[in-house]
């Protein structure tokens, strides 16, 4: 065998051993369970607040935007209902490997939503420029994640050439990356949050800090649902990258466990209830 076809075999099984950590880690089918759940929380506490704005006059974007993120909660909430069905999701993983990239794909959307309010309405009494700015930072913030997510696709198919790394396929269990220590992100810290805070005297850290979160967010997280996406074409091509199932809990522990799930949602839904209500009264007395 020839030194570039040994080459090209140890890189064949760099990556196949790092998509396989990655496929019993990470990208686990057991975080289906988890991933809308998170969703749901992130999407859900800007939909509160946009579902009080969108009232308002000359606001109808917030309202597009709320709708969309009904829609969105209504998915995370499907799939985790799916995800109970541990025989169907582990028979069909080339589906639910899908949806798992596709709930990544809104947990970014979620983590970088979350910082648009803080750049669009603190500090920004005009309803009008407030609106405006939010419609802008978040066309601004989509524009990111997608550009993101084809520099991640590109240093995949990079990484795809010379071979995962030992320290990258160890890191899916650690979850340890140090590619997030770029002097890209202390120079963006400098010039979103220093020196706009500098010249201001401060009056405007939350805007800069909300700035900063969303391209943080947008740029580091498309990752997760690039690679999430490839491990399912790969497990769409072999199955060697296919799980395997755990072992069924005995029936008592099931029990527990439902019993809790079933706490868990009861207590989320009451306090998301609770704070509809407190929210409702609040902007009525205002």
């Amino acid at each position: 065998m020839t030194a570039k076809a040994m080459n090209s075999a140890s890189v064949r099984d760099a990556n196949r051993i790092y998509f396989q950590a990655l496929a019993n880690s990470r990208a686990s089918l057991g975080n289906l369970s988890v991933l809308p759940v998170l969703i749901m929380f992130l999407v859900g506490i800007v939909t509160f607040g946009l579902s009080l704005l969108s009232a308002d006059e000359g606001r109808e974007v917030l309202s597009f935007v709320r709708d969309v993120n009904v829609v969105i909660i209504a998915i995370s909430a499907l799939f985790m209902a799916l995800s109970v069905f541990r025989k169907l999701l582990y028979k069909f993983q080339v589906f639910f490997s899908v949806a798992l990239a596709g709930m990544a794909l809104g947990l970014v959307y979620g983590v970088c939503l979350l910082t648009v309010p803080l750049v669009a309405f603190v500090n920004v009494p005009d309803k009008r420029v407030s609106t405006v700015l939010f419609a802008v930072t978040g066309s601004v913030g989509l524009g990111v994640v997608a550009a993101a997510v084809v520099v991640h696709a590109l240093m995949l198919r990079h990484r795809l050439r010379v071979g995962h790394s030992e320290e990258r396929t160890i890191g899916n269990f650690v979850a340890v990356s140090r590619s997030n220590r770029s002097k890209i992100v202390w120079i963006t810290f400098g010039l979103v949050a220093v020196v706009p805070n500098v010249l201001t005297s401060g009056q405007y850290l939350a805007n800069s800090l909300g700035a900063l979160g969303l391209i943080f967010f947008a740029c580091v997280t498309p990752s997760l649902p690039v690679e999430f996406a490839y491990l399912a074409y790969l497990k769409s091509k072999d199955r060697a990258y296919w799980e395997a199932r755990p072992p069924r809990l005995p029936k008592d522990e099931r029990r527990r466990l439902a019993r809790k799930t079933a706490m868990w949602v009861f207590g989320i839904a009451v306090a998301l209830a609770l704070f509809w209500v407190f929210a409702k009264n609040f902007s009525a007395g205002v």
